[in-house]
């Protein structure tokens, strides 16, 4: 059974949030990018938060993988088509879907995010913001020419959706949406139950049926 990483509580089946203590789980996946890689070189790209460089690190498993990353706030920069690429490696393509646990991690994202748009780390152009896949939560800064930048957390954040079938998810929108109308049936259902105990109760405080009484005096 699944415990939370901080009071070793059991976990709910259907959240990553811990009901005893309120800690956010991770989602079990492999850890591909961390804080303790180390270092090959100092990069010439500038970290769009920090305004300081970047350092490549090598992250892969089986042959070289470099990208880079901000020493200091652990920020990571992708250049064209290798995020995919580091994504397909790290989480296996996921043929069922955990609905409850997917709007649970859109409900509680690693960080909020504020609305900032970054300089590109290689050509200082304004970079654009876009939800990576549309509806998983995650806002991507994207330039078109050069790369992906994804602040401390979203990789995470990105492989975690990814796990849960979240690609193949209905988004934020619809899931809430979908949660809002179960619970107006319900309501209208209890609504109506109440209804007709109200109306039973009723009847029964009416006292004997005259037309009971009449038929009684005729035939008895």
């Amino acid at each position: 059974m699944p415990r939370c990483s901080s009071c070793s509580a059991p976990l709910p089946k259907t959240g990553i949030i811990c009901n005893y203590c309120g800690t956010r789980n991770d989602i079990d996946i492999p850890a591909v990018v961390d804080n303790k890689s180390t270092p090959l070189r100092i990069s010439e790209r500038e970290c769009p938060n920090c305004d300081i460089n970047l350092h490549s690190i090598d992250v892969g498993k089986n042959a070289a993988f470099i990208i880079d990353k901000c020493p200091q706030c652990f920020g990571l920069f992708f250049d064209n088509y290798e995020m995919d690429r580091l994504l397909e490696e790290s989480v296996k393509h996921s043929y069922w879907i955990n609905h409850s646990k997917v709007h649970s991690l859109l409900q509680h994202p690693r960080h909020k995010d504020t609305v900032k748009y970054k300089n590109c780390p290689i050509c200082k152009e304004k970079m654009q913001r876009e939800n990576y896949m549309n509806h998983s939560g995650v806002i991507m800064d994207v330039c078109r020419q050069d790369g992906i930048w994804l602040d401390a957390g979203e990789f995470k954040q990105i492989q975690e959706w990814l796990r849960l079938g979240g690609h193949n998810n209905p988004s934020r929108k619809i899931l809430d949406s979908k949660k809002v109308l179960t619970q107006q049936k319900n309501y209208k259902r209890a609504e109506q139950n109440h209804s007709a105990h109200s109306s039973n109760r009723s009847n029964s405080e009416l006292g004997p049926d005259p037309y009971l009484n009449l038929i009684s005096d005729l035939f008895f």
